[in-house]
């Protein structure tokens, strides 16, 4: 993002936290989004937004990562609103964007925007194995972006440890968001039960929203909706990297901590992910 463009978004931005646009948003506050599926990126967000789409009680965004309370900021409240206002009259409306936990600078103020104009609304946070996830960043991103760094820069390459690798540090992640919501407001989910057992995973979701799961209607045969494969939507397909020992030692020193302790807090056996990859 060029200099300039971002010295103005993040003083629209503060400026949006201070109360200095309450009375642009106040028109459209009847019908924005009641919850936010904040991340992560590459952990079948894409597919979840599918099983929404499909409920008949949801009015999903239109555009899965519409990335307002951030870089998109600057394309106005108008723009934002309008991908709700088909469901101002249901129970249920929201989005998805992964970058929302992410530690990108134009989004360093995302907790503390949405409390404020959106107030106390629900945030699913869904995650899977942070090594395997990083990987299939890499892979995406590279795709759309052939000149970034090689896979076995992306701790000395700043903009690829901030996009990429701190993205994978959920626990800390997760606690940018618990410092402006209660954690009864956040509900945690794994990709991988997503996946094996979707059924039983999404009625606790669909639990924590409050509304009926229409398990027959969102799922297709029993099974998540699948998207965004290794190659889809133009992009390169980029070939699996293998890890190089010293890399991997030390990606696992910076992100199995926080993994560890991301998974007591869900009360999952630390034997979830296995780190012998």
């Amino acid at each position: 993002m060029p200099i300039i463009r971002e010295l103005v978004l993040n003083k629209l931005l503060q400026d949006s936290l201070e109360g200095k646009h309450d009375h642009i948003v106040e028109p459209f506050r009847h019908y924005l989004p009641n919850f936010i599926v904040i991340g992560a990126a590459k952990s079948a967000t894409t597919s979840l937004a599918a099983v929404f789409r499909r409920h008949d009680q949801i009015q999903f965004s239109s555009a899965k990562e519409p990335k307002f309370f951030g870089r998109n900021y600057e394309r106005g409240w108008s723009w934002y609103a309008d991908f709700f206002k088909k469901g101002e009259h249901l129970p249920l409306r929201g989005e998805a964007t992964t970058m929302y936990s992410s530690s990108s600078g134009s989004f360093r103020l995302t907790p503390q925007l949405i409390n404020h104009h959106l107030g106390c609304i629900k945030l699913i946070y869904l995650i899977r194995h942070p090594m395997e996830r990083l990987v299939s960043q890499w892979r995406h991103y590279k795709g759309r972006h052939p000149d970034c760094s090689d896979f076995n820069q992306i701790l000395d390459c700043k903009d690829l440890r901030k996009r990429i690798v701190e993205t994978s540090l959920y626990y800390e992640q997760l606690q940018r968001y618990l410092a402006v919501f209660p954690a009864e407001s956040i509900h945690c989910m794994l990709t991988e039960e997503l996946i094996e057992s979707p059924r039983q995973t999404l009625k606790q979701m669909f639990r924590f929203l409050g509304t009926p799961p229409r398990l027959q209607t969102v799922l297709r045969r029993g099974k998540l909706p699948a998207h965004n494969k290794a190659g889809s939507k133009g992009r390169n397909l980029v070939p699996k990297p293998e890890w190089p020992k010293p890399l991997k030692e030390r990606v696992l020193a910076l992100i199995q901590p926080d993994a560890e302790r991301m998974l007591r807090s869900m009360n999952r056996p630390l034997s979830t992910w296995d780190w012998t990859l």
